[in-house]
C-alpha cells in the first residue's frame, strides 16, 4: 500500500507543471550557463569532455557505455569523435558515431552567440546550451537558443532533455533545403529517434510550441538499460493517477 500512495503522489504532483520552458541557468560562468565556453567559430568541437565525475557508472546507450562526449558547435554532441559536418542529415542513418542532436544545424557564433557547458558532479546533469546562436554565414539575425540535458539516473541509466526557448532560423546558407533535424542515433543505423518534425522548417521552428512532456518546448525521453523511452507526458499521467486513487478506493471498499 505504501508503494501505491507513493505512485499517486508523483503522478499528481507530475501534473503541475509551468507552461513555457526556459534555458536553464545558474550554471556559473558569465553567462550562468557553466564555465566552459566553445570559442567562437563555425563546424568546430571541443576535445573529448570526460564525464566520469557526472556520470558514475557511464551512460548506456542502446547497449554501449560512454564515459564522456564530444560537444559539437552544429547542434549536436557525438559520442565516438568530433563532427564537423554542417548540413544535417537524418538520424536514420549508419554513421558508427553515436549522436544526440537537439537542433542539428548550420551554427555560426562568430556573428553572434556562444555554446557553453557544464558540468554537474553534484546532481549528475551535463548541460550544453547553445545561446543566440546564429548561423552560417556570419549571421545575426534571426537567432536560436536552446539546449541539451543529460541527467545522471543511477547504473549507466539517464535522462534525455531538449529545451528549445527560441527559434529563428533552420538553415545555412550553402546547405539549400536541408533543414534543422533533431533525435538520437546509435550510428548503426538500426537504432535511432528522430523527431516527427525533424527535416521540416515550420515544424522545426515551431517546437518552442511543441513537446513530447507536456510543457511548450520541452522534449524528454529515459534511457533505461541502453534503450531510450518518452516520459509520460502530465495528461497520460494524470490519467493513470485517477485510475490509481480509484483502485485505492475499490481495495478500501474491498476490505471493509
Amino acid at each position: 500500500m505504501k508503494t501505491l500512495w507513493i505512485a499517486v503522489l508523483f503522478l499528481f504532483g507530475s501534473v503541475t507543471m509551468a507552461n513555457a520552458v526556459p534555458l536553464a541557468g545558474g550554471l556559473g560562468g558569465t553567462a550562468g550557463y557553466g564555465e566552459h565556453q566553445l570559442a567562437d567559430n563555425d563546424d568546430g568541437s571541443t576535445s573529448f569532455i570526460d564525464l566520469s565525475s557526472v556520470f558514475d557508472n557511464g551512460m548506456n546507450f542502446y547497449g554501449t557505455t560512454y564515459t564522456g562526449l564530444y560537444l559539437n558547435n552544429n547542434g549536436n554532441v557525438t559520442f565516438s569523435a568530433p563532427l564537423s559536418t554542417y548540413t544535417p542529415y537524418s538520424m536514420t542513418g549508419s554513421t558508427a558515431n553515436p549522436i544526440i542532436a537537439p537542433f542539428f544545424a548550420d551554427v555560426d557564433t562568430r556573428g553572434s552567440g556562444d555554446v557553453y557547458w557544464d558540468e554537474d558532479t553534484v546532481n549528475g546533469i551535463f548541460t550544453a546550451t547553445w545561446n543566440a546562436v546564429g548561423y552560417f554565414s556570419y549571421h545575426t539575425n534571426p537567432l536560436d537558443s536552446f539546449q541539451l540535458r543529460l541527467i545522471d539516473q543511477g547504473g549507466g541509466d539517464f535522462g534525455i532533455e531538449f529545451r528549445y526557448a527560441s527559434l529563428g532560423w533552420t538553415v545555412g546558407d550553402v546547405s539549400g533545403t536541408a533543414y534543422a533535424r533533431a533525435g538520437y542515433n546509435s550510428g548503426n543505423g538500426t537504432d535511432y529517434y528522430e523527431l516527427p518534425e525533424s527535416g521540416n522548417n515550420a515544424a522545426m521552428l515551431d517546437l518552442v510550441n511543441r513537446s513530447n512532456a507536456g510543457t511548450d518546448g520541452l522534449f524528454q525521453w529515459q534511457v533505461r538499460n541502453g534503450n531510450p523511452a518518452p516520459v509520460p507526458e502530465p495528461g497520460s499521467m494524470a490519467l493513470m493517477s485517477i485510475g490509481l486513487a480509484g483502485l485505492f478506493s475499490l481495495r478500501r471498499r474491498q476490505a471493509a
